[in-house]
């Protein structure tokens, strides 16, 4: 294994400048996967709802054929459900996108992708006192 130099700045600052991106896109996943998570929740509160809606209503049917034009009744608030619940994961991509966007376009990045020349540059300095 090189040998790195024991106090470079230089280092030191890529490798940090390098965990605060990662910290931050982490900051973005979680984010993104809360509201997720809060969007399923309410998709899966409002699936129930609506069966137990069809099935109250499906009982309560007395005649045969009545149960097809009460079920197209019943399930057009579901699909309304449904594409809300699409609309808001289409919105928290978008918007998580946009954030992942803009944290790899900013300076920071740009300043971690320099960690890479300083490593090498490091391992070459570890090589030329390290022979092996």
């Amino acid at each position: 294994m090189p040998a790195l130099p024991p106090n470079s700045p230089a280092l030191h600052a890529q490798l940090e400048t390098q965990l605060n991106f990662l910290t931050q896109l982490s900051r973005y996943s979680f984010d993104a996967l809360g509201q997720l998570g809060t969007l399923n929740m309410q998709a899966a509160r409002q699936l129930l709802d609506d069966s137990m809606e069809l099935g109250r209503a499906l009982a309560a049917c007395q005649d045969p054929f009545q149960v097809i034009p009460v079920t197209m009744r019943v399930t057009q608030p579901a699909a309304e459900h449904w594409r809300t619940w699409q609309s808001g994961v289409m919105r928290v991509l978008a918007s998580s996108g946009a954030s992942f966007a803009q944290a790899s376009n900013d300076g920071r990045w740009q300043a971690a992708r320099g960690a890479a020349s300083t490593v090498d540059r490091a391992e070459q300095f570890g090589a030329a006192h390290n022979p092996t």
